[in-house]
């Protein structure tokens, strides 16, 4: 699908609740399942910083900490954060610079993981005082792995057109672009939409008594289509249950799909924006970071995504377990690295965020740098932090 896409991708944390129509009351995240992959999955961070776990964390819990101190204010040369040897620096979520043999040596490391889709390209040069950087961009190896992973995720196939693949040309990135903006204003679901409500509608209007297989089969794709453009939480609230067969069973579906197409056209104009704020091609990633570090780098040999490692390597993955550190936080977070300077390590990931509008998006992928394990910049630090801020902002009214 395209950014506009809304599934609940696999693993095991959930996407957020469905923002369209009233608000509806919040499962709490240790009531949610963590199997399958219709199972609405526990959330996973977005914003915050370390200094908010070190603050809210009770005395008992705190561990000392090694300070890990990155440039900030003119020494960082106008970036946001840059890695200790100054070989990567970081401005805003989707700017990542490095160094050019850092990125080479990444690269080759990348491209000899066949179980890995992505490899990286060198983008424009900026000046970081003396040193010359050059942007980082993850792309496919090549159509083919690109389309595989669209076809994993669910996604509409034309999805796969829009991803950046190595070799792409300026002017290939260009329609590209173009092409994925347009997708947004023209999505391929409400055709999806419109084609399934028609099918249902002329089997109720049958003189014989429909079958059950052929109730059943209409019912799995109504659900796939909801899941693909509402999410897991639309489909919990809104589905009909329990499930009626024959007649009843294709009412329950007429009558829901006319809401259900209503629904995404009204979420459109929010997609819309919230994609047109990427100026730069990326790859597509869903609202769930497991399915997302999955999609970027498979899965590791020694133990899988969710293996803690303190240094993981170019093509491993940053896992923290957070089972029960906030009630409205994630159950756990997944990185996937790209790129390393010394002890510090270059992710492009994402994180399940409830005030998303969109399932799968190229605006959902963002850079972090993190630090040494054991100091303030960690990643555990991090994340701990930012899944205290995240729960914070996103908990129901009490």
């Amino acid at each position: 699908m395209h950014a506009h896409e809304r599934r609940a991708t696999g693993g095991e944390s959930a996407p957020r609740t469905a923002t369209r129509g009233p608000e509806r009351p919040r499962t709490p995240a240790s009531a949610l399942s963590t199997h399958g992959p219709d199972a609405l999955r526990t959330l996973q961070r977005t914003a915050g910083n370390a200094a908010v776990a070190r603050a809210l964390a009770p005395e008992q819990a705190r561990e000392p900490q090694q300070v890990q101190r990155y440039a900030e204010g003119e020494a960082a040369h106008g970036f946001d954060k840059v890695s200790s040897q100054g070989g990567i620096a970081l401005r805003g979520r989707q700017e990542a610079y490095a160094d050019a043999d850092m990125i080479t040596a990444a690269a080759h490391s990348l491209d000899s993981q066949d179980r890995v889709p992505i490899t990286l390209e060198r983008g424009a040069a900026v000046q970081v005082g003396e040193r010359t950087l050059y942007r980082v961009l993850p792309v496919y190896k090549d159509a083919a792995r690109a389309e595989a992973a669209v076809r994993a995720a669910g996604r509409n196939p034309e999805g796969a057109g829009h991803e950046p693949v190595r070799g792409d040309t300026g002017p290939q990135r260009d329609d590209k672009r173009a092409a994925y903006l347009r997708s947004l204003t023209d999505p391929p679901e409400v055709r999806q939409l419109v084609a399934l409500t028609q099918r249902i509608v002329t089997a109720l209007q049958g003189r014989s008594e429909p079958r059950s297989s052929t109730v059943d089969g209409l019912r799995a794709e109504a659900m796939k289509l909801a899941v693909a453009t509402m999410g897991g939480g639309w489909v919990a609230a809104r589905f009909p249950y329990p499930e009626r067969t024959g007649r009843e069973g294709l009412t329950d579906l007429a009558v829901l799909m006319p809401g259900l197409t209503s629904e995404f056209l009204a979420g459109l104009p929010a997609v819309e924006n919230q994609e047109a704020q990427v100026h730069e091609l990326l790859i597509t990633l869903p609202n769930d970071c497991q399915a997302a570090a999955a999609q970027l780098i498979g899965r590791p040999a020694d133990g899988g995504l969710s293996v803690r490692r303190d240094a993981p390597a170019v093509g491993e993955n940053h896992y923290v377990d957070l089972t029960a550190a906030a009630p409205d936080g994630w159950a756990n977070h997944f990185a996937a690295v790209i790129l390393r300077d010394g002890s510090d390590s270059l992710t492009y990931e994402t994180a399940a965020d409830r005030t998303s509008a969109v399932q799968h998006g190229k605006s959902l992928g963002y850079f972090a740098l993190y630090g040494r394990a054991g100091t303030d910049q960690s990643f555990d630090t991090v994340i701990r932090g930012q899944n205290l801020a995240y729960a914070a902002r996103t908990a129901p009214p009490t």
